[in-house]
């Protein structure tokens, strides 16, 4: 009996030195995901181009706030960000709604051509007034105040791949936020977080890109998407 329990306190260390050494894990994602209302139809739906900063630090303020007035630091913020969430978004609910989903493409090119003042248009006022444009009842927004690249490789980083964003289901007829979610995440290595290792086994033991960090985001946040 001794030699078995030996065998397994040796065989359970040498997991633990294995992992240590093999791989990075992410701590558990500050992730909120929250139903405003419910019976939520969906007729058509749209993810409109995420936007990029916010104003305080709830999905509400932001949405009310004048769109020129959203804050963030540019250098916790890399170049078309927004494009890569926005398709990550997309994808989302497109797996959800099918055929209700506007297109990606046309999304963006109604938006492009949109008439926008950014000192007086708030994130809510613009995405109604993209609804009614798309032709759709609901629509996704979105902003991102934290997007940094990890410095280094998936094996050995010297700065670690952080993303932060929120995203929030609008209707158009009266602007009303049905459905909102947050995720903020820096990946830290498993030796300090060795409690995780079922989210570092789920990753692969590497070290993420912050665009594998932000699909990671946008899929534990619609686990729990209502509709």
């Amino acid at each position: 009996m001794r030699r078995w329990q030996t065998y397994l306190s040796v065989g359970a260390a040498g997991t633990a030195v294995i992992l240590l050494v093999w791989g990075h894990v992410l701590h558990r994602p500050w992730a909120q995901s929250v139903t405003e209302h419910s019976g939520i139809r969906v007729e058509r739906i749209a993810a409109m181009p995420l936007l990029i900063g916010r104003c305080g630090t709830e999905m509400r303020e932001t949405l009310d706030c004048p769109v020129a007035k959203l804050s963030f630091d540019s250098q916790s913020v890399s170049g078309g960000c927004d494009q890569i969430l926005t398709g990550y978004v997309h994808e989302a609910i497109q797996k959800r709604h099918g055929v209700k989903v506007v297109p990606l493409e046309e999304a963006k090119e109604v938006y492009r051509r949109m008439v926008k003042d950014e000192a007086t248009d708030t994130l809510r006022t613009t995405a109604q007034n993209f609804g009614r444009a798309v032709g759709a009842n609901l629509i996704m927004v979105g902003t991102i105040w934290r997007y940094r690249e990890r410095v280094g490789s998936p094996a050995a980083v010297q700065s670690p791949a952080s993303v932060a964003f929120a995203i929030g289901l609008i209707g158009v007829t009266n602007g009303k936020m049905l459905w909102k979610g947050r995720f903020a995440e820096t990946q830290a290595s498993l030796s300090d977080n060795i409690l995780d290792v079922r989210a570092f086994l789920k990753k692969g033991g590497k070290w993420l890109s912050a665009s594998e960090l932000a699909r990671y985001g946008v899929t534990e946040l619609f686990k729990k998407y209502p509709v």
